[in-house]
């Protein structure tokens, strides 16, 4: 149904530049309206908001009451975009910097943001794309059909369009209610954030809420322009097939902006000095020095759907009871089920139940319960007051209870409970029934519930978590590839050590540090010798490999006179090359305590010892002895250790080489030399 408007809906079009030395200005105009000096100085500043340049697009939406003898409210609207200087065809003289950017403004009578925002979005795109903005014919045939155009969408519900309430119920879930609440109190309401447009989209939400209020801003943009008040009257018949009837009936939109009050979705620096002359307001900035003014009663952050009390009390009063929070428990449900982050306000699966028409009924249910309720309240309080007792009524004398007292005996102290008392009958109750639009009551576990699963919900954990996970992860796999590539360093140096240690042990190592001295008498040979029995089962490499032997003794046992055990079954001995490395790193680890010992049982002098033994190398002592064998981990193959003792020892010391053990009647020694690159030995030469 379209709305009769008399008068002109578009007033006037504009362009506007940001210049860097003197700041925005008006460069191109159309429309008698700018002839208003104090409308054309404040213009560019709301046209161009602060952090504009953070965003390569973005809509500004904003009120301006021109100084004339009857002045109402002009709804303004701006998009504003910036290009790169280098990418212009054609530069004026007043390009200095890297970017230009500038704002095409439209001033309209009526609040017809969403028919405007699209055709103004087009338009600025195409003027940007020209890359020229010495042409400027495309901003005038913009206004000549603008008018005409927007016409034919002056309806009620296209007057709504630009609004998202289901985005609004979505951000601040049961805190919209808050926010409603504390709106209903006029208190001194700020909103700040990016982008401009959503941060002025929120405000105008919100308005909505309040039935019809969205229809009468004619003076809402500064508290001389109220003049609302003094039209309304109480109305004298009732026709409850008219929604406007009934509206009017009930006292509906309530004077929210009128009397000491202002609306301004976006107000920049230069406006400061109206928040500190006026008792209630809403309002919007994207200036953090706007938001530090003490006059603030609620600041609501748009970024981070933060909520700050600034008055104290206000938070106790607007809080919700527990029909409340399960009357809005339901509505997030509805709005959350076919929510679509990518697109707020066209989800596909998108029906009655949870649009925006939905929700603007369900608000309306609550505030015509709400005021239903204060009058019937008022009613039976007055008949106690007269000492009448009204036993026999149908409403609920308690119903009252469920919109929170605190918040009701704030809303009568209000300007606009004064108009709306004037203006409504006293028996309201009878036509619109004094209850809380919850039927459903919540017990008391299920409000805990409740209270808890929207404490969870307002931390945002999604949100304050995600920094600490991305940097937990980040370390996790910067010391996951930390220590594998220390594990395959590690490796890699071992296998390079295992390659480069020799197997050949027989060679001879003058100067070798690492070599040690280690004495055994001559007469300890019958001790070697005693053993030759169990070594000699080695008859051939080609031996299958077996478990290790269990007689074999330590040399330090068979030295100190233990008979060697008997030989274990050949089939259960091992193979060659296990077994020789094994006797190597036996002999290395037990040498010192070899020496020490024969050398105190012979009482010879000890023997300055050098260092420790490395693996994979044992040199010959043939320097000292010239009879010694070299026994390395590779010449300690399977072999019959008889010849090999016989090759090293000569036949004429083979009676020698067989004395009994115990015997010292020698004191002949022979030196036992051990060297490796490694710390322990593997090897002994006799």
């Amino acid at each position: 149904m379209l709305v009769k408007h008399p008068g002109q809906l578009i007033l006037g079009i504009a362009l506007v530049d940001f210049n860097h030395l003197v700041g925005p200005k008006i460069q191109f105009s159309r429309g008698d309206i700018f002839e208003d000096e104090e409308l054309s100085k404040i213009l560019p500043f709301l046209a161009l908001p602060d952090g504009a340049h953070l965003t390569v697009e973005d809509y500004s939406y904003f009120h301006l009451v021109p100084s004339s003898p009857n002045p109402t409210t002009v709804f303004g609207i701006s998009c504003n975009r910036q290009i790169r200087s280098a990418d212009l065809l054609v530069k004026d003289q007043d390009v200095t910097r890297s970017t230009v950017q500038k704002a095409i403004v439209v001033l309209a009578s009526k609040p017809l943001f969403g028919p405007i925002r699209d055709r103004l979005g087009v338009v600025t795109q195409a003027l940007f794309a020209q890359r020229d903005f010495s042409d400027l014919s495309i901003l005038d045939e913009f206004y000549d059909a603008l008018e005409s155009s927007v016409r034919s969408q002056l309806t009620e519900s296209g007057m709504y369009m630009g609004t998202s309430l289901r985005e609004l119920v979505h951000t601040f879930r049961q805190r919209t209610l808050v926010l409603l609440k504390a709106l209903l109190l006029q208190k001194k309401i700020m909103f700040y954030g990016h982008p401009v447009e959503k941060l002025c989209t929120y405000q105008y939400s919100l308005v909505t809420l309040v039935p019809g209020l969205l229809h009468n801003l004619d003076d809402c943009g500064s508290p001389p322009v109220a003049n609302r008040a003094n039209t309304l009257s109480r109305p004298t018949e009732l026709r409850t097939s008219d929604p406007k009837s009934m509206m009017a009936y009930i006292g509906l939109p309530l004077d929210l902006f009128g009397k000491d009050a202002f609306f301004q979705p976006y107000l920049p620096l230069q406006q400061l000095d109206m928040l500190k002359d006026t008792g209630s307001w809403l309002c919007g900035t994207t200036n953090s020095i706007v938001t530090q003014q003490k006059e603030v009663d609620l600041l609501v952050n748009v970024e981070t759907g933060a909520f700050e009390f600034r008055n104290p009390q206000l938070e106790r009063i607007t809080g919700l009871t527990p029909a409340d929070r399960k009357w809005m428990d339901d509505i997030v449900k509805d709005v959350n089920d076919n929510f679509d982050e990518a697109d707020p306000a066209g989800s596909p699966n998108i029906q009655f139940k949870g649009s925006d028409d939905f929700l603007r009924q369900k608000f309306d249910e609550y505030i015509s319960g709400a005021l239903s309720s204060v009058k019937y309240s008022n009613f039976i309080n007055k008949g106690q007051g007269s000492g009448v007792v009204i036993t026999d009524g149908a409403g609920n004398p308690n119903a009252i209870q469920d919109f929170n007292m605190a918040w009701i005996a704030e809303f009568k102290k209000t300007n606009a409970y004064e108009v709306w008392e004037r203006v409504t009958d006293p028996m309201l109750f009878d036509i619109m029934e004094p209850r809380h639009p919850c039927t459903d009551r919540p017990s008391v576990v299920a409000d805990i519930g409740l209270r808890l699963t929207e404490g969870i919900q307002e931390l945002k954990l999604d949100q304050q978590l995600a920094p600490a996970r991305e940097a937990v992860s980040r370390t996790i796999n910067a010391g996951s590839t930390g220590f594998f590539k220390a594990v395959d360093s590690v490796r890699e140096r071992w296998m390079q050590r295992s390659s480069s240690s020799s197997p050949d042990v027989s060679a001879p190592q003058a100067g070798s540090a690492s070599s040690s001295m280690v004495n055994v008498s001559r007469s300890d040979t019958g001790s070697i010798r005693s053993g030759r029995d169990s070594l000699s089962m080695f008859s051939s490499p080609e031996s299958s490999p077996q478990p290790p032997p269990a007689g074999i003794r330590p040399l330090s046992l068979i030295g100190s006179k233990m008979p060697p055990p008997p030989p274990p079954p050949a089939d259960t001995m091992p193979a060659a090359s296990t077994w020789g490395a094994g006797i190597g790193s036996f002999f290395s680890q037990r040498a010192t305590r070899f020496s020490v010992a024969r050398a105190q049982t012979a009482m010879t002098p000890p023997r300055e010892s050098s260092p420790a033994p490395s693996l994979g190398s044992v040199r010959s002592a043939s320097s000292i002895l010239p009879n010694a064998v070299d026994l390395g981990i590779d010449e300690l193959q399977p072999r019959n250790l008889d010849e090999g003792y016989a090759g090293v020892s000569g036949k004429s010391q083979t009676a020698s080489a067989r004395v009994p053990v115990g015997s010292r009647a020698s004191s002949d020694t022979h030196t036992i030399r051990s060297e490796d690159d490694d710390s322990a030995g593997t090897g002994v030469a006799l």
